[in-house]
C-alpha cells in the first residue's frame, strides 16, 4: 500500500511540476484506476518473488514490478489533460521500459538475502532506480501534436487539487500501515508476555510452576539472608495419588489437585510461595521466618492443610502425604540444593510410611546414592545369573510332616557380594523393578516344584504391584502351562510390604486364580498398613503371621495376644493359618497350644538349594523302598 501510493503520488508530482503554457488538469477516475493498477502489480510482484517453489521467483516478481511501474505512468499521464485539449498521452519509451523491468528484477533478486543490511540497501536502490527511469523518460507530446480538440470538462481536477489528494492518499495509506505496525508489535508483546506468563504457570491449579521458583530463588534467598532470617523449604508428596487416578478417575485426581492449591493459597500469607511442583508434588517457600523451630512449625501446619479431607460428589477423599523439610542456611545456600534435600527427605518419609513430617538429615545424598545404584545394579541381576532360590519348609504343627517349600530369591552381587533380601526387595518395589525380579522368582520356582518327586505345596511371593497388573493371572497361567506345574501345588503369597492401592483389580486377580485351582496366602499377618481390612477385603486361602511376634512371644505378652486372635481369626474365616519364624520348641509347644495348624521356621531345618531338595528326596525314596 505505501509502496504503489508512493509511486503513483511522485509520478503525479513530476507531471505537475512541468513547466507549461496551458492550464493543465487530471481526470481524478482515470487517476486512481492507475493507483489501483500500481497496488495490484507491486503486490502482485513482490509476492511472487517470495515464493520459493518457483525458479527465478524474485527475478519474475522485479520483472512484473517494473512493468506495473511502466503501466502506472502511462495511465496517470492519461489522466493528465491540458485545457483544451484531451488524449495528451505522454509516452514511455521502449528502452525505459525494459530498463525499468531490469532494475526492478535486480531490486527484488536481493529478497532471499533481505536479512543482510546490505542487500536490503542494494534491493531499495534499485527499486529507487527502477521508478525513476519512469519519471526521467515520460515524454510529454507537443501542444499541437498528438491530440484532439474538446470543450473542457468542468469536473476535472486541478493540479493542485490532485497534488493534495495523492498526497493525502499516501499520507493516509502509511498512517495506515504504520499503525498496523505497531499493533502487529503490540500483539506479539503481548503475545510474548502471556506465552512467558504462562510458562511460569501451572496449567491446571494455576500456581507458579519450578521454572517460576528457579526464576526467583535468588530474590527469595538474598532477602532471607539480608534480614537475617530462616527460610523453610517444605516439598508435599501425596501419597498413593496413582491409586486415586486408577480407582475414581483423572478427573478426580485433577480436583484433588485443584482443592489441594486453593486450600494453600487462602491458608497461608502473601509472604508465603506456593507452586506445583512436579506431578503430584507441590513445594512451598516460607522466606520469613524467624527460627528452625518456626520452620518445623511452618512444616507441621503445611501438613494440617495437605491431610484436609477433600469433597468430590458424594466421595469424601482422605489425603495423605509425605512432607519433606530443608531449611536455610542449615542445609544449604541455593534454592536448587534446599529444594532436591527436601526432596529426599519426602521420598524418605514416604519409604517409611508415607504420612508425616520428615526433615533433611546430612547423610540422605549418599543413602540415596546408594539405592540408585543398587536400584540399576538390580535391573540387570537376572539377566546376569545374579539371582538364586533358596526353599524353606513348611510342616504341621502338630506332627512335623512337610507339606511344602516356600521359594525365597536370593543375590549376590558381582561386586558387593551377597545382598540380603530386606535391603533390596524395598528398593525393588519402590522402583518397580520387582515386576521382573517377581516374574523370574515365580517361573523359576515352579520350575524346580515340577520336578521334585513328592507333590509337595510350592509357596510364591508376589508383591501388590504385580497383583495390580491386570495381567498377572494370565502370567501364572502361563507359567504353569509351561512348566507343567499342577496349580493345586501353587499358593501365592500376597504381601503386605506396600499398600495395596487398587482394590478392584487384586480382588480380580485373586477371583482369577481361584478359578485356575491356585491358593492365595496372605502374608506378614499384623505388620502391613491394613491387615484387619485386607483380610476383610479379600478371599484368601490361608494366614501367614510375621516372624517378628513368633519370635517374640516368649518375652512379649502382646505377641502371644496377637498370635491368639490371629489363629482365632483364620478359625472363624475358615482357613489355616501359618505362623514363621519358629526357631525353638516352647515356640513350637506355645502354637500346638492355641491352635495353629502350620508353622515354618529354622527349628525344622536351615534354607536349602534346589539340589539340597533333591538329594533328600531321593534319600527318603532309597529308605523307602
Amino acid at each position: 500500500m505505501v509502496g504503489s501510493s508512493a509511486i503513483w503520488a511522485a509520478h503525479l508530482v513530476a507531471l505537475g511540476a512541468r513547466v507549461s503554457a496551458v492550464n493543465e488538469s487530471f481526470q481524478l477516475l482515470t487517476a486512481l484506476l492507475a493507483l489501483a493498477v500500481a497496488f495490484a502489480g507491486v503486490l502482485a510482484g513482490f509476492s511472487l518473488s517470495t515464493r520459493r517453489n518457483i525458479r527465478l521467483a524474485p527475478e519474475f516478481g522485479g520483472v512484473l514490478f517494473g512493468l506495473t511501474v511502466a503501466a502506472m505512468g502511462a495511465i496517470t499521464s492519461a489522466a493528465h489533460e491540458r485545457a483544451g485539449l484531451a488524449g495528451s498521452f505522454s509516452t514511455v519509451s521502449l528502452w525505459s521500459l525494459l530498463l525499468s523491468a531490469c532494475l526492478g528484477a535486480i531490486a527484488l533478486s536481493f529478497v532471499p538475502q533481505l536479512r543482510s543490511r546490505r542487500a536490503t540497501v542494494s534491493a531499495t536502490l534499485f527499486l529507487f532506480l527502477s521508478v525513476l527511469t519512469l519519471h526521467l523518460s515520460t515524454a510529454m507530446p507537443d501542444d499541437a501534436a498528438g491530440h484532439f480538440s474538446r470543450q473542457p470538462n468542468a469536473g476535472l481536477l486541478s493540479e493542485g487539487q490532485m497534488i493534495a489528494i495523492a498526497l493525502t492518499i499516501f499520507g493516509l495509506t502509511t498512517a495506515f500501515a504504520a499503525s498496523g505496525v505497531r499493533l502487529e508489535k503490540h500483539k506479539k508483546e503481548s503475545a510474548r508476555r502471556a506465552y512467558q506468563h504462562l510458562s511460569l504457570q501451572d496449567s491446571l491449579t494455576h500456581l507458579p510452576n519450578r521454572h517460576y521458583v528457579q526464576k526467583v530463588a535468588a530474590d527469595l534467598l538474598k532477602s532471607a539472608d539480608h534480614e537475617r532470617k530462616a527460610c523453610a523449604v517444605v516439598l508435599i508428596s501425596l501419597d498413593q495419588f496413582k491409586a486415586i487416578n486408577d480407582l475414581h478417575g483423572y478427573e478426580v485426581g485433577d480436583t484433588v489437585l485443584c482443592s489441594m492449591a486453593e486450600t494453600l493459597k487462602y491458608n497461608l500469607n502473601d509472604k508465603v510461595l506456593i507452586c506445583r511442583f512436579y506431578g503430584d508434588e507441590f513445594l512451598v517457600i516460607n522466606p520469613a521466618l524467624d527460627s528452625i523451630d518456626e520452620a518445623v512449625e511452618f512444616a507441621r501446619l503445611v501438613r494440617s492443610l495437605a491431610r484436609r479431607p477433600i469433597q468430590w460428589r458424594s466421595y469424601r477423599l482422605s489425603i495423605r502425604s509425605s512432607i519433606g523439610l530443608a531449611v536455610f542456611p542449615r542445609d544449604g545456600s541455593d534454592l536448587t540444593k534446599l529444594v532436591q534435600r527436601a526432596n529426599l527427605a519426602a521420598k524418605q518419609a514416604k519409604s517409611i510410611g508415607g504420612n508425616l513430617i520428615q526433615p533433611y538429615v546430612t547423610g540422605m545424598e549418599e543413602s540415596n546414592r546408594w539405592e540408585a545404584s543398587l536400584a540399576s545394579d538390580l535391573r540387570n541381576a537376572a539377566l546376569e545369573n545374579q539371582l538364586s532360590l533358596v526353599f524353606q519348609k513348611q510342616n504341621l504343627a502338630r506332627t512335623g510332616d512337610l507339606i511344602g517349600y516356600e521359594a525365597l530369591v536370593r543375590w549376590r552381587h558381582a561386586e558387593k557380594g551377597p545382598i540380603a533380601p530386606e535391603d533390596f526387595i524395598p528398593i525393588a518395589e519402590r522402583s518397580g523393578i520387582i515386576l521382573d525380579i517377581g516374574n523370574w522368582v515365580l517361573e523359576a520356582a515352579c520350575v524346580e516344584a515340577a520336578t521334585w518327586a513328592e507333590p509337595l505345596t510350592l509357596a510364591v511371593n508376589a508383591s501388590p504391584l504385580q497383583f495390580s497388573r491386570s495381567d498377572f493371572a494370565g502370567l501364572v497361567s502361563t507359567v504353569l502351562i509351561k512348566t507343567g506345574l499342577p496349580a493345586d501345588r501353587l499358593e501365592i503369597e500376597l504381601t503386605e510390604s506396600t499398600p495395596i492401592e487398587d482394590h478392584e483389580r487384586v480382588h480380580e486377580t485373586i477371583q482369577s486364580l481361584h478359578k485356575m485351582g491356585v491358593r492365595v496366602a496372605m502374608d506378614d499377618f499384623g505388620k502391613g498398613y491394613s491387615s484387619l481390612n485386607t483380610l476383610q477385603a479379600f478371599p484368601f486361602d490361608k494366614i501367614k503371621v510375621d516372624r517378628a511376634f513368633t519370635q517374640s512371644l516368649e518375652t512379649n505378652p502382646h505377641a502371644r495376644a496377637i498370635l491368639r486372635s490371629a489363629i482365632l481369626l483364620g478359625h472363624s474365616f475358615g482357613i489355616p493359618v501359618i505362623a514363621e519364624g519358629v526357631e525353638t520348641d516352647r515356640q513350637l509347644q506355645f502354637l500346638q497350644e492355641a491352635g495353629c495348624l502350620q508353622v515354618q521356621g529354622f527349628l525344622f531345618g536351615k534354607h536349602l538349594l534346589p539340589s539340597q531338595i533333591k538329594k533328600n528326596q531321593a534319600g527318603l525314596q532309597q529308605t523307602g523302598s
